[in-house]
């Protein structure tokens, strides 16, 4: 393959990657307490705020990760007695759609990244 659909290729993926990153630690230093303060009665954001409160950026990422889990699989994280489902079904459908989005296109660009590098391991180990 030519070196220069290749390159763009890899461009395509690690440009929009980088831009993703830097939203996404805008988002989460501006958006986990919002969220998590909208979940008040449910007992794993007091457990994940007391766990991660002392770990930075980071500790809010986790934190923020699994706001967005626990919302977009909200009948299993009830099941388990650790988010209250009114709760969930009450948080701000645009909020919600930050969260998705934001979290879901990084770990689209994640899955491209794999497979590109991959295909450049391949193609290198075949000597084209």
């Amino acid at each position: 393959m030519n070196d220069i659909p290749l390159g763009l290729t890899s461009l395509l993926v690690v440009a929009p990657t980088i831009l993703i990153a830097i939203w996404l630690f805008y988002m989460i230093h501006i958006f986990t307490e919002k969220a998590e303060s909208l979940l008040p009665n449910s007992s794993f954001v007091t457990g994940i705020r007391s766990t991660y409160a002392h770990a930075g950026l980071l500790g809010k990422a986790i934190r923020n990760g699994v706001v967005t889990l626990a919302l977009m699989m909200p009948h299993t994280f009830a099941r388990k007695g650790i988010l209250d489902l009114t709760e969930a079904k009450n948080f701000p459908q645009g909020l919600k759609r930050i969260l998705f989005l934001s979290w879901g296109s990084a770990f689209v660009f994640l899955i491209a990244g794999i497979v590109l590098g991959a295909y450049l391991k391949h193609m290198k180990s075949n000597g084209i």
